[in-house]
């Protein structure tokens, strides 16, 4: 049997207890009872090793024995900006296997051809947390709020970062070359932060490219195929997940 994961928020600030629904979960469905040993992350990237105290269904109690850093961790650090889609299942299911893959920080994006110009974050949350724990990582991804592209642009100007921007038209008119995510990633200085935006159906607008490619980003390819928002996306992740392999 693989490792039962369950989520405290504020374990690292020394909170000795289980939500309703991780306590429901840890001893109606996995029967675990007083004196069972359990692991508990904090969602920062924290292993906790507990010993339950009291098996109330309702609020576990647990007493931590050690605390293990850095547990399901990946050696990159990658913030993706996606544009929802339409249907918002599909960013759900983009969120869920970004998360097993490895990512730290998504960002919903907003452009001038989105088709959705409403997110709520609740339900992506309980996925980042789910997908965490099924995929054996201590640390959630953060659900940043969501943001216009031309902000987010602006927001992202430091060349400490790589930032990259998917693009499906060419761009040699707006002074810049494009090249594969894979050369991109290639350059990259050892340690580089990386940040990735995926633009809505309609791709990003001509003002918005010219924008991020005057602001430093580098433009880039992610093959010959068409892709959704969410197949563009996780390609990406995977791409930085595979060059660290």
């Amino acid at each position: 049997m693989g490792l039962e994961l369950f989520y405290s928020r504020g374990i690292s600030d020394g909170e000795r207890t289980l939500d309703r629904e991780e306590s429901n979960h840890c001893v109606r469905v996995l029967r675990h009872r007083a004196g069972d040993d359990i692991h508990v992350i904090d969602g920062a990237g924290f292993l906790y090793v507990c010993t339950i105290v009291d098996d109330n269904p309702k609020e576990v109690v647990f007493e931590v024995k050690e605390c293990i850093e850095g547990y399901g961790t990946h050696p990159y650090w990658l913030n993706i900006a996606v544009a929802p889609p339409k249907n918002i299942d599909r960013f759900e299911w983009f969120s869920e296997k970004a998360t097993e893959i490895g990512v730290d920080e998504i960002t919903p994006l907003f452009g001038e051809y989105s088709e959705r110009k409403v997110f709520k974050p609740e339900r992506v949350e309980r996925i980042l947390v789910s997908a965490a724990k099924q995929s054996h990582k201590a640390a959630i991804p953060v659900l940043n709020e969501a943001a216009a592209v031309t902000d987010f642009i602006a927001a992202h100007n430091s060349p400490q970062e790589l930032r990259l921007i998917c693009y499906c038209d060419e761009v040699e008119s707006l002074g810049a070359r494009k090249i594969s995510i894979n050369e991109a990633l290639a350059a990259a200085a050892s340690g580089q932060r990386t940040v990735i935006m995926i633009g809505p159906e309609g791709d990003f607008s001509r003002d918005e490219i010219s924008a991020a490619i005057a602001g430093g980003w580098q433009p880039v390819a992610l093959g010959d195929s068409r892709l959704r928002i969410e197949t563009a996306a996780l390609t990406a992740v995977a791409a930085v997940y595979l060059r660290h392999c």
